[in-house]
């Protein structure tokens, strides 16, 4: 099974991107997806919600995959590659995970997985106030990325957009970036050549 890792901060559209992402590898691709949810709280907004779209999803909660909560993540993915050997594992991080301490217990824990791809979910109109507050939570999201995608691009202000790519280029100049409007979703060739490059 390929793993892809999403990270961003809170409310940058990880779940919307989750979403239509799994449901073109379901209904396009006839793949089996399974969405392994990390929610900080007890209750589970954006798990109910991919549920009740009929995708397959695992919570866990009560702390980051991050940090206090490795062994439970790297329990999780075992389970289910012997359980339901999917094709696909989609985990959403919480918005305060680094994603280089998930990578490495993953790679070091994680049975059946053939590939990880990392991608993240970037506000383009909270992305100078985010860096100004938190940079290196956001500077360590992005550094693992092989994938930016900068959402909200129809909220953010003139400018915003160029000054998110140019920043996400000095933080990682091997990270792709892609900008998008998630209401209306990514186009399905933006659709095939993440997963092209997922699957590579």
């Amino acid at each position: 099974m390929r793993v892809i890792l999403v990270s961003g901060f809170l409310g940058s559209g990880k779940t919307t991107l989750i979403r239509q992402l799994a449901g073109y590898l379901v209904v396009d691709r006839e793949q089996k997806v399974v969405i392994i949810e990390n929610e900080v709280g007890e209750v589970g907004i954006d798990d109910r919600f991919l549920s009740g779209e009929g995708f397959q999803v695992r919570e866990i909660y009560g702390g980051c995959i991050c940090c206090q909560l490795t062994g439970e993540l790297t329990l999780a993915v075992n389970q289910i590659a012997e359980r339901f050997s999917p094709d696909w594992v989609i985990i959403e991080a919480t918005g305060v995970a680094r994603p280089s301490t998930i990578l490495n217990t993953l790679e070091r824990y994680g049975k059946g997985i053939d590939g990880i791809f990392t991608l993240a979910v970037a506000d383009t109109g909270r992305w100078e106030e985010l860096m100004e507050i938190m940079p290196e939570l956001i500077s360590a999201q992005v550094a693992e990325a092989k994938l930016v995608i900068a959402s909200k691009i129809d909220e953010a202000g003139e400018g915003e957009l160029q000054r998110l790519m140019e920043k996400v280029k000095e933080i990682n100049p091997r990270a792709g970036v892609v900008a998008a409007s998630l209401i209306e979703g990514l186009d399905e060739p933006a659709l095939r050549r993440l997963l092209q490059d997922a699957s590579a």
